[in-house]
C-alpha cells in the first residue's frame, strides 16, 4: 500500500509537498476528489484528498480553522492542483499543517485527478490480494500442520518457521507459556502481546530478531483467530474431562465403582503414582472459580478429579505439593486443603476421603493452608477399637508401602516385618530374607521417604508394629503371616 512519500516520489506525478514533510509516512487508503466547502463530511480515515482549492476559504484564519477539520477526519494527506480562482493557500495553514504532521502536497492544474486515483487504487487492490494470497498460505500452513502434528505446540512450531517468528500463548492471568513451540527461536528483540479474546484469558507472545514482519492488522486477526479456536477447543474437552471426573468421583463416593477397577481411567488422565483424596475449602477473589478451576493452566498436565459437594471441593490428586500450591493459589486467598494418606487397596477410598475431611476440619483448627492427615495428632498412638480405626492405622502407616509393593512389585511391607520381628536385627533380617544387607538399608531407607516415619527409632517402631497387627487382625490385608 502507497505511503504518501511514495506518492511524492512518482516522477510523472509532478507532486511535491510543500508542508508536513514529517508526516509523509502515512499510509493511503483511497483517493476522493473534493471541492466542497466541507470535505470532511465526504471522506473516510486514510483517504487522499485532492482538490483544485475552489472550495477553500481564503481567509488565512478560516484556512487554519478547515484544515484542522480536515485532519480530525484522519484523512492521509491534502493535494491541492489550483485553479486560478482558486484563493491562495496562507502561510498561517501551511504553518498549522507542519504543527500537525499533515502532509500538504502542490499540483499542477492539469494533473487529472483520475490518473493521480489510479495509482493509489491499484496500490491498494495490490495490498488486499496481498493479503488475500498471505491469508490463504496461512490458513493452508494451519491445515498442512493439523494434518501433521497432533499437539498444539508442535503446529505452533510450524507457524513460528512459516512466519519466521517466534511464537507461544500465555496465560494473560499468571504470564505462565501455556504453549511454546518445540524449538523457540533466540534472542528476539522485539515482543508483542495480543489479547486472543474469549474465555481462554491467554495472549499471543509474537517475538522477532529484527523489522516487524507480521504487521498487517488482518494477518494478525486471522493468526489469533485460528490460535482462539484451537484453546476454544481444548477448554471444550477439559470441561468433558471436568464432567467426566466429578462423574467418576461421585460413582466411587457411592460405592458403584471399585477404586481399583477406576486405576486404568485415572492412569490415562495423567494420575500417576502415588494418589491421595482432597477436601478443599476455597477461598475468595482467585483467578479461577470452584466452576472453572481445571482450565487453571498449573492444572493442565494432570488435573485432579474435582466434585463440588456442599460448599466444599473433594478430589483425588497426584501427591505433589506442587498441585496443592497451584489448586491453592487458583483458588485464591484464604484457601485450605485437607490431604489424606495415600489412597490404597487395603483401607479403601471412602476412608481416604473420611482422613481428608478430618485432615480439613484440623487445618482449619490451626490456621494451616494444606495439612495432611495424621500431621496434627498428638503423638500418642492406641489399639484401635473398631475396623474403621484399624482401616486408618494401616492407610496412615503402611498405605504408601502397600501401594508401593502393588505398583512396583517390591517387597517393602514384607521387609519392614521382617526387621520388626528380628528386633530390628540387621543381620538375622537380611538371612531371613535372602538378601545382601545394603538391600535391606536401601529398602529401609525407602520406607522412611515413602511414609515420613524411620522404622530404626522406638516410636517409628511402634507405630508401625501396631499398624501392621491392627492389618492382621483385621484380616485388612492376607499376604502377611
Amino acid at each position: 500500500m502507497l505511503t504518501v512519500q511514495d506518492l511524492i516520489d512518482i516522477e510523472v506525478l509532478k507532486l511535491h509537498a510543500v508542508a508536513g514533510l514529517t508526516g509523509t509516512n502515512r499510509l493511503i487508503t483511497w483517493a476522493h476528489a473534493v471541492d466542497l466547502p466541507d470535505p470532511w463530511r465526504w471522506i473516510s480515515p486514510g483517504d487522499l484528498v485532492m482538490t483544485t482549492g475552489v472550495g477553500i476559504p481564503s481567509g488565512a484564519d478560516d484556512q487554519v480553522a478547515w484544515l484542522e477539520q480536515l485532519v480530525q477526519s484522519s484523512a492521509s494527506a491534502l493535494v491541492v492542483a489550483p485553479r486560478d480562482d482558486a484563493p491562495k493557500l496562507s502561510g498561517k495553514l501551511l504553518k498549522a499543517a507542519d504543527r500537525l504532521l499533515f502532509p500538504v502536497l502542490r499540483a499542477s492544474f492539469e494533473l487529472e485527478f483520475v490518473k493521480l486515483s489510479h495509482y493509489v487504487i491499484e496500490s491498494v487492490l495490490q495490498a488486499q490480494r496481498e493479503r488475500f494470497n498471505a491469508s490463504e498460505r496461512l490458513f493452508q500452513t494451519y491445515a498442512e500442520a493439523l494434518r501433521k502434528e497432533p499437539d498444539m505446540a508442535g503446529r505452533l512450531s510450524i507457524l513460528a518457521a512459516t512466519l519466521d517468528l517466534s511464537l507461544a500463548i500465555e496465560d494473560a492471568v499468571s504470564g505462565v507459556n501455556i504453549v511454546e513451540p518445540r524449538s523457540p527461536r533466540q534472542q528476539p528483540v522485539r515482543v508483542e502481546r495480543i489479547p486472543i479474546g474469549g474465555r481462554t484469558r491467554a495472549n499471543l507472545v509474537m517475538a522477532r530478531k529484527g523489522e516487524r514482519t507480521l504487521d498487517d492488522p488482518i494477518l494478525v486477526r486471522s493468526l489469533v483467530g485460528l490460535l482462539g479456536v484451537e484453546l476454544e477447543r481444548l477448554m471444550i474437552h477439559r470441561d468433558l474431562q471436568r464432567e467426566e471426573g466429578a462423574a467418576l468421583l461421585r460413582s466411587l463416593l457411592e460405592s458403584e465403582t471399585e477404586f481399583t477397577l477406576a486405576r486404568p481411567i485415572l492412569e490415562q488422565r495423567g494420575l500417576v503414582g502415588t494418589l491421595v483424596s482432597l477436601a478443599i475449602k476455597p477461598g475468595s477473589n482467585g483467578p479461577w472459580g470452584v466452576d472453572e478451576l481445571h482450565q487453571a493452566p498449573a492444572l493442565h498436565q494432570a488435573s485432579p478429579l474435582l466434585l463440588s459437594d456442599k460448599g466444599l471441593l473433594l478430589a483425588i490428586s497426584r501427591d505433589d505439593n506442587s498441585v496443592f500450591d497451584a489448586l491453592r493459589s487458583n483458588l485464591g486467598e484464604g484457601t485450605v486443603i485437607g490431604v489424606s494418606g495415600p489412597i490404597a487397596a487395603a483401607t479403601g477410598f471412602h476412608e481416604s476421603i473420611r482422613q481428608a475431611r478430618l485432615a480439613l476440619t484440623q487445618a482449619q483448627e490451626v490456621e494451616a493452608g494444606v495439612l495432611r492427615y495424621g500431621e496434627a495428632e498428638t503423638g500418642l498412638i492406641m489399639a484401635p477399637k473398631s475396623l474403621a480405626e484399624a482401616r486408618a492405622l494401616v492407610g496412615r502407616y503402611l498405605g504408601p508401602l502397600i501401594e508401593h509393593d502393588r505398583t512396583q512389585g517390591a517387597s517393602l511391607l514384607a521387609t519392614l516385618l521382617a526387621f520388626l520381628e528380628n528386633d530390628g536385627n540387621w543381620k538375622a533380617t537380611a538371612f531371613d530374607l535372602g538378601i545382601h544387607r545394603q538391600t535391606l538399608v536401601y529398602r529401609l531407607k525407602l520406607v522412611e521417604q515413602l511414609t515420613g516415619i524411620k522404622p530404626t527409632t522406638t516410636q517409628g517402631i511402634a507405630r508401625f508394629w501396631i499398624a501392621i497387627q491392627a492389618g492382621k487382625n483385621t484380616e485388612l490385608f492376607d499376604d502377611i503371616p
